[in-house]
């Protein structure tokens, strides 16, 4: 590695199934906003838990999961 280079961030993707209200109204990347909701749901299950029942979230629905799609 240069040590001139920024180091190398791993990107965590959320499951393609995460819902929140604010993915309508946000461009993708865009930095979350102090005002969101931080409620989220599972587009297959229409749930705040996901089809394995464990909760939904940026930090919880992620690779791991049984039900985890990229």
């Amino acid at each position: 590695m240069n040590a001139n280079e920024p180091p190398h961030e791993e990107v965590a993707l959320p499951c393609r199934h995460l819902r929140s209200k604010e993915m309508y109204y946000q461009s993708y990347g865009q930095e979350d906003n102090e005002f969101s909701s931080g409620i989220f749901w599972c587009g297959r299950t229409q749930e705040n838990f996901g089809p394995d029942g464990e909760g939904c979230g940026k930090g919880e629905c992620c690779a791991g999961r049984s039900c985890y799609v990229t």
